[in-house]
Order: C-alpha cells, then sequence, then structure tokens
C-alpha cells in the first residue's frame, strides 16, 4: 500500500477540487491505468496553468508536483500549494532540493506529476522532453503514466489573465512504463525520455480522435450514416 493520504491533502481536494469540476469539464479517458500504489510518476505535456489541478482531481492519490517558488508568492496561493504537497523550485540554486524532495516522496512509495517539456507551449505543439523524468524513474524504480492532455490551452490560453469556464477538455492516461536499462547513462535517459514523450504525442492523437467523434455534428453525422444503412438493410 502506497502511503496514508494526509487530511489536508483529502480536505483541500474534496473543497477545491469539487469546485473546479464544477466550474469546468474535464473529461478523463483511460485513468484506471494509474497504479493504485507503489512509486509513481505522470508524464504529462502542458498547455496550461490548469494542468496539475485536473490531475490531482483525476486519482485518489495524492500528486504532488514542483513548482518555482515564485508561484508562493500570493497568500492564497502558497496556502493551497502547500496543503496538496506543491514542492518549490529554487531555480537560482538548480532545483536540488526539489529534487531531493520528489525522490523523498518516490521513494515513500507515493507520486509525482512532471511535465518534462519544462514549461507550457505557447503553440500547441509539443516541445523535446528534458531528461529529468528519466533520472528520477532509474533512481526510484517507479512507474511513468504517459498523459495526453487536450485543450486545456483553450479553457486558459497562455495568454490570458484568468481561465474561461465551462469548456470541455481531455486528460488521456497510457500504460505504465519502467526505466528497464541495465545502465543509467545519459544516452539512456534520452532514449526512455524520447520514448515516454513519443507515446504522450501517440495518446494526443487518439484523444484528438475522440474529442471530434464527440462532437454533435459528427455525432448527427453518424448517426445519419447509421440510419441510410439500416433503410437500406430493409429494402433489400
Amino acid at each position: 500500500m502506497g502511503p496514508k493520504v494526509p487530511l489536508s491533502y483529502r480536505t483541500t481536494k474534496l473543497t477545491v477540487g469539487t469546485f473546479l469540476r464544477m466550474m469546468f469539464r474535464p473529461r478523463y479517458l483511460d485513468r484506471d491505468k494509474i497504479p493504485v500504489d507503489g512509486p509513481l510518476i505522470i508524464a504529462a505535456n502542458h498547455l496550461s496553468h490548469i494542468d496539475p489541478a485536473f490531475i490531482m482531481t483525476a486519482t485518489k492519490r495524492p500528486v504532488s508536483y514542483m513548482s518555482k517558488k515564485e508561484h508562493f508568492d500570493g497568500a492564497i496561493r502558497r496556502l493551497v500549494f502547500k496543503q496538496v504537497g506543491v514542492i518549490p523550485v529554487d531555480r537560482s540554486a538548480g532545483g536540488a532540493d526539489a529534487l531531493k524532495g520528489a525522490i523523498k516522496i518516490l521513494e515513500a512509495g507515493g507520486a509525482i506529476g512532471i511535465f518534462p517539456e519544462g514549461t507550457r507551449s505557447r503553440d500547441g505543439d509539443m516541445g523535446k522532453g528534458k531528461t529529468g523524468v528519466a533520472r528520477l524513474a532509474a533512481m526510484t524504480g517507479a512507474a511513468v503514466v504517459p498523459v495526453a492532455i487536450r485543450q486545456t490551452d483553450d479553457v486558459w490560453p497562455v495568454s490570458k489573465r484568468a481561465p474561461r469556464p465551462w469548456r470541455k477538455f481531455y486528460y488521456k492516461f497510457g500504460d505504465p512504463m519502467y526505466f528497464n536499462y541495465k545502465e543509467k547513462t545519459q544516452d539512456n535517459f534520452r532514449e526512455f525520455t524520447d520514448t515516454i514523450m513519443s507515446k504522450i504525442s501517440e495518446l494526443s492523437e487518439e484523444c484528438e480522435e475522440y474529442w471530434n467523434s464527440r462532437k454533435i455534428t459528427n455525432r448527427l453525422k453518424n448517426w445519419k450514416d447509421k440510419t441510410r444503412q439500416r433503410i437500406a438493410s430493409w429494402r433489400e
């Protein structure tokens, strides 16, 4: 079994998480693929400020994120971040303390969320992943679950100061992946990271297909096509 969920996390998730689900329209695909225990890294593409919040609401397990320490400046944000276990990153110091904090969580059987790109995409295209995700997986034996995020950049674009509620968006989870290389070399870290990013890209395409299939116009077209086929079969 994984570590016990802190009361502060459960309380914040119940209150803030419920509010977010009421204000927005997240759709989770295949989240049953998230392991229920053991060290876990959730690796996703990054489109919007809201991305980590809805990964946290997708699973019953506490998921900690690393965020630059400047994000802790506001009193309300600082309070919420501390309640849900966000790890502050001092970029001027290279983020060594944050990395140690992430390793400690994983070694205790906890879960960490990571955006391998390192920053939000400004054009919707996925960037090259940094190898930190592979290093953490290699050091802790954690499972890495790839996640494709779609349409959150429409909910809260990079250029906007506030989100736009009531818009639908998607998260699609993939099968767990493991760092099974015999040696912990830079080449192997790079290859494993590229494999993760390739899987996220594949999941993103699948998510886009699902998104399009759920549009009213396409659903109506499919219904009309099936109706025509039924009528044609009756006439034969």
